[in-house]
């Protein structure tokens, strides 16, 4: 667990103060940040309100992959995925034989978390839904474990990863009720009930419907618009807890988001050039069989591992098929990072090559065809600097000073800014907080 991680501070062993503050931090997966900076035909009167009595990023500056885990992991720890070894969503496994795990356990994660550290404080915590939160350092969990059948069975073990022990039973016998598969509404409803019940110090709720509803059916669809005043509601069932519980008057609301969305069209799927190069195999179902280099999808980016990093023939016979790919403009290829690139960006340090694409380009790691129409119509995991794909931040509460505008900020420095509000130590590679 997150007890055993390197940079892990020190318990204070100290009773929290009768005034210690309460931060409630709710990730809506893929809002982009247009919805309350622009008005547009989602209603979002809750983030709206947050956002004029507050603080609000014009665009937060995310990390590569801007994807869900390797984000939501940055967003509670201040330092890029090459730190905190969250690199994707999924674990790399080339010969698929986790069965597309993801990146579900908090032991994997190298740094100090927020709750961790607030926990460190003498201070209590809540986590439901968050990535990379199986195990964690929490005083109450309802853990995101996702990729796992529908059937009503599986709900046990977000029973048994639940913690404390019973915490689930107890919530139902005082009339909650969580389906499997849980929607939104119902991981909401849990946290609502433990913010009412147990008023922890920090809070963190991870709702992604609106992730669902733009990659498919797209980011402009009113499906997607719905999604969005939907996960408005729940921002306010959270207020409305803190309210119940009688600590409105104390409790902080910062709304964030992992990445922002852009429309995509075409699919490509680099390991059928490679393959063709004979630098990797596939069976008879098109598996990989055997690998010299392999194309990792990250959606709109993609790594490219090596099975010899250090190997310089091998190194120049990937960079030629990676730059016959990108000169065909029909590939949709906007930059070939090298490795320099790659750890100036703080990204997965097994990678030796990656690749960014252009707009309306989309990545696969299936090794055929070259080319396809994107199953997703839209996405993420593009080099974060793109202005689609920064993501949002909304703080309102007592311990947020500025009002307005903060512009464009960095991801990495959400959480050092929670953690000073707490008096809290992080790594001692975390970005600074925002200035306010």
């Amino acid at each position: 667990s997150q007890g055993r991680q390197r940079d892990e501070p020190r318990c204070a062993c100290r009773q929290p103060a009768p005034d210690a503050p309460h931060v409630v931090v709710i990730s809506i997966d893929g809002l982009r940040p247009t919805t309350y900076t622009t008005r547009g035909p989602a209603q979002v009167p809750t983030l709206r309100r947050l956002a004029s009595s507050g603080a609000w990023a014009e665009g937060v500056i995310g990390v590569l992959p801007s994807n869900t885990y390797p984000s939501h992991t940055t967003l509670v720890t201040g330092v890029p995925p090459a730190v905190h070894g969250i690199y994707d969503n999924r674990i790399l496994d080339i010969e698929d034989r986790s069965g597309g795990s993801f990146y579900w356990y908090a032991r994997d994660i190298a740094v100090p978390t927020l709750a961790s550290a607030v926990k460190a404080r003498g201070l209590t915590t809540a986590i439901v839904n968050w990535p990379v939160s199986v195990d964690a350092e929490a005083d109450w969990l309802v853990p995101e474990f996702g990729g796992v059948y529908d059937h009503p069975i599986w709900a046990n073990l977000i029973r048994a990863l639940s913690q404390p022990r019973g915490l689930l039973d107890r919530y139902e016998a005082q009339g909650g009720r969580l389906p499997w598969p849980p929607a939104d509404a119902d991981y909401t409803a849990v946290a609502a009930w433990l913010l009412r019940t147990h008023q922890p110090h920090l809070t963190l709720l991870h709702i992604l419907d609106v992730d669902d509803r733009e990659h498919v059916p797209g980011i402009e669809t009113p499906e997607a618009q719905a999604a969005i005043e939907i996960a408005d509601a729940q921002v306010k069932v959270m207020m409305d807890a803190a309210r119940a519980a009688g600590i409105a008057d104390t409790t902080t609301i910062v709304v964030v988001s992992d990445h922002g969305f852009q429309a995509t069209e075409t699919e490509l799927r680099p390991n059928a050039a490679l393959r063709e190069a004979g630098l990797l195999t596939t069976d008879d179902r098109g598996a990989i069989a055997t690998w010299d280099a392999y194309f990792q999808t990250l959606g709109g980016s993609g790594y490219v591992m090596l099975s010899r990093p250090d190997d310089a023939a091998l190194q120049a016979r990937v960079a030629d098929v990676l730059t016959r790919l990108a000169s065909d403009p029909a590939n949709g290829i906007a930059t070939v990072w090298r490795r320099e690139d790659l750890r100036r960006m703080g990204a997965d340090p097994r990678a030796v090559f990656g690749l960014d694409m252009r707009d309306g380009f989309y990545t696969g790691a299936w090794p055929e065809p070259l080319r396809t129409r994107s199953g997703s119509r839209g996405g993420h995991g593009f080099a974060p600097t793109r202005p689609a794909m920064h993501a949002s931040l909304i703080m309102s509460g007592p311990l947020v000073a500025a009002r307005g505008s903060l512009g464009v900020v960095r991801m990495t420095q959400i959480a050092p800014t929670i953690a000073a509000w707490f008096g809290a130590t992080l790594s001692p590679a975390a970005d600074t907080p925002l200035t306010q």
